[in-house]
């Protein structure tokens, strides 16, 4: 075989004949719509992270706290490195939430400002009349860049991590560019930032925030940058549109110690 993409197959004299993967690269989904998938979400792997626990079903060989992963697409990154991206969009929702056990793996509804009845208890999290609770959450659709691939994810950032948020939407709003006519704002998937993440404690609590910054400025004169900023782009009006869903995962009970985060 030349490459891993070529498989054999018997013909009906016993012989092997090559089969190429790459030649039917997207069969079987040509019919799917943006609004028939959702967009993963990249998260901060914690202590109490199911990932991190040996004896749990959900555990990753290798995972530790301080890594960033998605269990759809199957990458640990490491922290300290950090993980590359290009943000393509970014809004601010406030997702209602049951109580951890109670409640399925989506939200019950998602809000764009706390609802009128809301209590706002702390870091960003409102209590309910219906003692459901909804939470400031920073929702970036990113391309995360992993293995020389642009892969479409969703990273939040809720909590103490609201501050980093903040942090990565002033990096977008002060991005400048210089043409004929001289400097103005790109779009904000024009760039490359790191996200690499760094430990916090309070008492006996200890947990992970992002901590972002600037990379590079993509070339669009290169085939490779160009390819990205097209990406980006089309993940970006899909985005706007409410096309381009997250993959909701039940955040942490106001009862964990993960409360914090």
């Amino acid at each position: 075989m030349s490459n891993n993409t070529d498989m054999v197959q018997k013909n009906s004299a016993g012989a092997l004949s090559p089969v190429s993967l790459r030649s039917d690269a997207g069969k079987g989904t040509e019919e799917l719509k943006s609004s028939d998938k959702s967009t993963v979400i990249l998260k901060i792997l914690h202590q109490l992270s199911p990932e991190c626990n040996t004896r749990n079903a959900k555990y990753v060989e290798g995972a530790k706290p301080g890594m960033i992963y998605s269990g759809s697409m199957g990458s640990l990154i490491d922290g300290d490195k950090g993980l590359e991206v290009v943000v393509c969009h970014t809004h601010t929702r406030y997702p209602e939430w049951q109580e951890r056990g109670d409640s399925a793996a989506a939200p019950v509804g998602t809000h764009i400002n706390p609802p009128a009845d809301a209590v706002e208890e702390k870091n960003g999290k409102y209590r309910l009349s219906n003692g459901n609770y909804c939470e400031k959450t920073m929702y970036f659709f990113v391309l995360a860049l992993i293995n020389g691939e642009a892969r479409r994810a969703v990273i939040t950032m809720r909590s103490s991590n609201l501050t980093p948020g903040r942090e990565l939407n002033d990096l977008i709003d002060n991005l400048r560019v210089k043409d004929a006519q001289g400097s103005f704002k790109p779009a904000a998937f024009a760039a490359v930032f790191n996200l690499k993440t760094v430990g916090k404690n309070w008492g006996d609590k200890s947990w992970h925030v992002y901590k972002p910054s600037k990379v590079r400025m993509l070339d669009v004169s290169k085939p490779e940058d160009l390819s990205i900023y097209e990406t980006a782009k089309k993940l970006q009006e899909e985005a706007f549109a409410g096309a381009a869903k997250p993959k909701y995962e039940q955040v942490a009970s106001t009862k964990s110690k993960e409360d914090i985060i």
